[in-house]
């Protein structure tokens, strides 16, 4: 099945999983804590593209997962108490942005479990380094498509950083909510400051 997503004048097509859409993750906690945030920024169609597209892309490419936009964009987070992790970059340009990859930690975690060998011990430093990772590449795709527009930038090292709640990071309070997206390892967000 696939769905047509209209964002304006722009549109594109993302395809959906008939499972996955009537599907419990497995995430009943995780969902639950992820369930209210303030209306996002405003940011131009052609970023929530490039954006939601690279961060699909990376998931596929490099740990082969399936991930979907979330049909309730608007209301991915709340404030109940929780470990989130936050791995962010600046957008180095004349007015400089931000991306941050936002997980909770249990998403990060299986996040890193499936992107390195099996077996490998996972503790905080190892998944941390995993979410920095796919930061990194969620951004540098979404730069190539974005070369030649008004939105182009080079990005900065990764810092990742944590906190209890959703509200602690800057990064949703700051960024727009440029993806809202659904996987089989939890939900993942995608907040993009990009004047």
């Amino acid at each position: 099945m696939s769905t047509i997503l209209e964002y304006s004048k722009i549109s594109f097509q993302i395809q959906r999983s008939p499972g996955l859409l009537n599907r419990d993750l497995d995430s009943t906690d995780e969902s639950r804590r992820m369930n209210d945030c303030k209306p996002p920024a405003t940011l131009p169609q052609e970023v929530v593209i490039a954006f939601s597209t690279a961060a699909m892309t990376a998931l596929q490419e490099l740990i082969q997962v399936e991930a979907f936009a979330d049909p309730d964009i608007h209301n991915p987070l709340d404030s109940s108490p929780g470990t989130f992790v936050s791995a962010s970059l600046t957008l180095k340009r004349n007015v400089p942005g931000t991306m941050s990859l936002v997980l909770t930690e249990e998403t990060a975690s299986r996040l890193a479990a499936r992107y390195l060998p099996e077996g490998t011990a996972l503790n905080r430093e190892i998944v941390d380094d995993v979410a920095g990772e796919f930061a990194n590449v969620i951004a540098g795709q979404a730069k190539t498509v974005l070369k030649g527009t008004p939105h182009h930038y080079t990005i900065s090292t990764p810092v990742v950083t944590r906190a209890t709640s959703v509200n602690q990071l800057s990064s949703a309070e700051t960024g727009g909510l440029a993806a809202s997206l659904q996987s089989e390892l939890g939900r993942i967000l995608l907040f993009v400051n990009l004047p």
